[in-house]
């Protein structure tokens, strides 16, 4: 079946046995623990995205030890469940908008990753290390965010700031890793560690209060 087919796009794989990543597969516990840390904070927001932190963790470590086609999808649907939350979810921390606010901050999650895919595409021929549109539009859309919470909860917006910076080193040691294999260094297991951070991050600023800036109950 072709959905089970082993695949091997990472440095680290040697083979096509379960336990052929064991930095990348190890390295997962990232979000696993980014997800216990916001399930501490109590809230229902804070325990709805540590679920889908701790989906992420499971995903990918299914996709690094089963890799294959089926794995690597659930992996980009933990993702993609994770994005769009918090694209419907981070309206809450303005002071502004409407009830149909929360679904227009996901169309235009969907519309600037549908941008940077074209754009992507298009450069592809030039940089094929380019990374993959839905990243560089999560990217655009949590600096967007950032901007506009900055102005409701500067404190939620300066956790918003924080994963703003540390995404790009996230994202530059997952497009590192293919590039750099041939000179012996294999750099997934950093995107695990920095992405796990940045969902950290940006999963606590979704979590202060407006009034307070403490997370919320």
């Amino acid at each position: 079946m072709q959905l089970l087919s082993p695949i091997d796009i990472y440095c680290e794989r040697l083979d096509a046995s379960f336990w052929s990543e064991p930095i990348n597969a190890i390295t997962n516990l990232a979000f696993i623990i980014a997800g216990f840390l916001i399930w501490r904070i109590g809230s229902p927001r804070s325990r709805l995205m540590a679920i889908l932190l701790i989906l992420i963790g499971l995903g990918s470590f299914s996709f690094h030890t089963f890799a294959n086609r089926l794995t690597g999808l659930l992996d980009v649907l933990a993702i993609a469940l994770y994005l769009i939350s918090f694209a419907y979810l981070i309206p809450k921390q303005w002071s502004w908008g409407s009830r149909w606010t929360p679904i227009g901050s996901v169309i235009g999650l969907f519309i600037l990753i549908a941008l940077c895919q074209l754009a992507i595409n298009a450069v592809k021929p030039v940089f094929p290390w380019a990374p993959p549109g839905m990243y560089l539009g999560a990217w655009s859309a949590l600096l967007l965010y950032a901007v506009i919470t900055q102005y409701s909860n500067p404190i939620a917006a300066r956790y918003l700031w924080l994963a703003v910076l540390v995404f790009p080193f996230s994202l530059l040691s997952r497009q590192l890793d293919l590039p750099l294999c041939d000179s012996g260094f294999s750099t997934h297991w950093l995107w695990h560690v920095l992405n796990g951070l940045t969902l950290y991050l940006t999963s606590y600023g979704l979590c202060l209060t407006r009034n307070t800036s403490k997370p919320t109950i």
